[in-house]
């Protein structure tokens, strides 16, 4: 192993066993990134096999070999990037050289100790706003603007008629439904699949055993034994690929800046550069059998049911904070401009948490006394979580200060709740296909009955050209303002996934694997 420099290719030299060394190397790597943290004057670096020691001025950047060697240009933080880059390349050319090599612990160890070193000297990410907020960037595309109904007058009565429909679905009750540009996404743990929306045919699907994570604009990370493909688009072909592993992947696929993220077994987070394949970085949490991710501004936010949240830096991983809740999290954080709202609880003793997702400061912790609390929904500078106290509904409202301001009965029938926001208020939606609009002041606006016998769970209201469609044995499509009942139709009680996109067409998934899609045929209005 030597050391090159601009015009000296053999600055310094080690002739010894080529892993025992750099295995040294790093952890003396660590201690100079250590000293170089803390200001010291001076680091001597002689690992067994040097002839002379390699001497640094920490001050004043120069180092040289030996006591009588003359100096060279080299600061602390240079010499140990190459080090631990060194130690990283060198697990690799293992690992893929040997794939029984992968899991061979002196090798994870250093791959581990030289991809957290290079962490610590990359430094702190600067927050993208000067203010040094963590915020994503409120854009809309025209395709993604979903434009009212144009009628003459009232809108009194809708059409919907059968489309198309798919059918053999794999593994439907764990599928997310996803809306992309040309039509719905079906994402399985195994399997992607997406449809057009005119005719349902299909544009492309990716399988693989070790599962599928996809994103509706067509992205997807397909993983087997061997090997992890990366897939942009409708093509056949993968546009990447590398050599894996052997973890699972998906379903769920995070694009942010250039990084592809997902999660394996629900735990570990990894990312993927989306233009090559390379693994970035990855996170596998501590004690933990759960996680759930989300990006928020430069940061991806990770919470655990062992009761930690990490705050990461996209770029390369760094854990910027790491902190300690009282109970486990459920469900993933939820942004709230520069700060995250996220849901921890142990058996029937549950609190909501606010933090900053820049620092991971906690602001407040409010706890809502009730059960099978829905996931906290932000609108504006108001909070709400709906649940069951002593069985019956109620629906909690909080301002940006944790304090509660109200709450309403909500009589929908025994819950768990969804939530779904609309201007300046929020619809909350049973499993039974109840639901009542709920202003920020308090007021209950409408309230309408159940449609059927119960779902397997709540599902939130989606709302697509001024209509705002209730998920339920029978699908209602409702008037947002004053809860009319506009049209129904039948989706079974096997109803897992309800979406509606921008031109008002409707795609049910059911638990048998089959995906429904509905047109609007016509409307009809009251003309003053």
């Amino acid at each position: 192993m030597w050391l090159a420099l601009p015009g000296r290719p053999d600055a310094w030299k080690v002739q010894a066993p080529p892993f025992l060394t750099v295995l040294e190397l790093s952890r003396q790597a660590v201690e100079l990134t250590r000293a170089v943290e803390l200001g010291e004057a001076r680091f001597e670096l002689e690992p067994a096999g040097a002839r002379t020691p390699l001497l640094l001025d920490l001050q004043t950047g120069k180092a040289r070999t030996g006591r009588t060697g003359a100096p060279f240009a080299l600061t602390g933080g240079t010499l140990a990037t190459a080090l631990f880059h060194l130690g990283e390349a060198l697990a690799a050319a293992f690992a893929e050289e040997d794939r029984a090599q992968v899991s061979n612990p002196y090798l994870v160890e250093l791959a581990d100790r030289c991809r957290e070193g290079l962490s610590h000297l990359r430094g702190a990410v600067e927050p993208p706003e000067q203010t040094g907020a963590a915020r994503e960037k409120r854009t809309r595309t025209a395709e993604s603007v979903s434009k009212p109904l144009k009628v003459p007058g009232r809108l009194r009565r809708l059409r919907f008629d059968r489309l198309w429909e798919q059918r053999g679905l794999e593994d439907a009750e764990e599928s997310r439904l996803l809306l992309g540009r040309h039509g719905p996404v079906c994402c399985a743990p195994q399997a992607a699949v997406a449809f057009s929306r005119k005719d349902g045919s299909r544009l492309w699907k990716r399988a693989a055993a070790l599962g599928v994570a996809a994103s509706a604009d067509g992205h997807a990370v397909a993983a087997d034994l061997s090997r992890v493909y990366g897939f942009t688009g409708r093509g056949t072909g993968a546009r990447w690929l590398h050599d894996h592993d052997g973890i699972p992947l998906g379903p769920l696929l995070l694009r942010k800046d250039g990084l592809l993220l997902t999660l394996s077994e629900d735990r570990t987070v990894v990312a993927f550069a989306e233009a090559t394949g390379r693994e970035v970085w990855r996170l596998a949490p501590p004690r933990t059998q759960r996680s759930w991710l989300t990006t928020q501004g430069h940061r991806a936010l990770v919470t655990t049911d062992s009761g930690y949240v990490y705050g990461l830096d996209l770029e390369d991983g760094q854990v910027r904070y790491r902190m300690r809740a009282p109970m486990p999290f459920h469900g993933a954080p939820v942004p709230w401009g520069r700060r995250f709202l996220a849901l921890l609880g142990r058996g029937s003793h549950w609190a909501l948490l606010l933090a900053d997702a820049h620092t991971g400061e906690a602001a407040w912790t409010h706890e809502p006394n009730l059960t099978h609390p829905s996931a906290p929904l932000p609108v504006g500078s108001r909070v709400f979580i709906a649940g069951e106290r002593e069985r019956e509904g109620m629906l909690l409202c909080l301002d940006a200060k944790g304090q509660r301001v109200w709450e309403r009965p909500l009589n929908l029938g025994p819950g768990p709740y969804a939530l779904s926001p609309l201007p300046r208020a929020v619809v909350v939606t049973s499993a039974s296909g109840a639901a009542a609009r709920v202003a920020a002041s308090g007021t209950v606006d409408w309230r309408v009955g159940a449609a059927g016998e119960p779902l397997i769970g709540a599902l939130p209201a989606r709302t697509a050209r001024g209509v705002t469609l209730l998920a339920g044995e029978k699908v209602r499509a409702v008037d947002p303002r004053g809860g009319q009942v506009l049209a129904e139709v039948r989706a079974g009680l096997g109803l897992v996934a309800l979406q509606a996109d921008v031109r008002l067409n409707l795609y049910f998934l059911d638990d048998t694997g089959t995906l429904s899609a509905y047109r609007l045929g016509s409307h009809f209005t009251v003309v003053e």
